[in-house]
């Protein structure tokens, strides 16, 4: 007689997948954005068939529900998958990014879910990460791009101070994320930031932000 799979509570911590790699390193974060199915501050659900109408999840199911999106093999969180999970999802989702002993690839699929999640304080939450000073460098770089994906052009002043990061890793993401939403702001900042930056790396994202952005 074969036996019934473990109770989902019961499964080993998530596995890392393609996904964790994109939001571990600041490169690889920053092709997250390039490959982004909406522009900055739009929903990637506007380019989906409407989903069909449901409750949110009942509070027993919710954090399992979660954790079931988190492994998605899609490159970006989508908000027709989120939305029906209702504003609950948020304080779920700031409890895995906040959670150190949680695994770190976990951590920073959950911030980057705030992108898309139901609840009007997620910009909130996310600006509060970046300016954690005990957030690993991981979890602020997928805040930056889960920021300025939610917010759009808002994000711009947001995300301009980041350029001058103790982390190079969020200096590198902030600059890309900066030239992905465009604008004469951007472009200034990032024009300004290029001669003084000591990091190749930085300096290399910085150069990248800027061939986004039109002339």
């Amino acid at each position: 007689m074969s036996s019934s799979p473990p109770p989902a509570s019961d499964r080993a911590p998530l596995p890392s997948r393609g996904w964790s790699a994109h939001l571990v390193r600041a490169s690889a974060l920053a092709s997250l954005l390039l490959i982004s199915p909406a522009p900055f501050g739009q929903a990637s659900a506007a380019r989906m068939p409407p989903s069909s109408p449901s409750t949110p999840k009942a509070p027993a199911s919710l954090h399992q529900e979660i954790l079931r999106l988190l492994e998605s093999p899609e490159s970006l969180p989508r908000e027709a998958d989120w939305a029906p999970l209702g504003p609950e999802a948020l304080t779920e989702l700031s409890g895995l990014a906040g959670n150190p002993d949680a695994p770190e690839p976990q951590r920073t699929r959950a911030v980057a879910a705030m992108a898309v999640v139901s609840h009007p304080e997620a910009s909130q939450r996310l600006q509060q990460l970046l300016r954690s000073s005990e957030a690993p460098p991981s979890l602020r770089a997928a805040a930056t791009v889960a920021l300025g994906r939610r917010a759009g052009l808002e994000a711009v002043p947001l995300l301009m101070p980041l350029l001058e990061d103790r982390s190079e890793q969020v200096r590198a993401t902030a600059a890309q994320a900066l030239g992905r939403m465009g604008g004469a702001e951007a472009r200034k900042v990032l024009e300004e930031r290029l001669p003084v930056e000591e990091s190749l790396e930085v300096r290399e994202a910085i150069q990248r932000g800027l061939s986004y952005i039109e002339p």
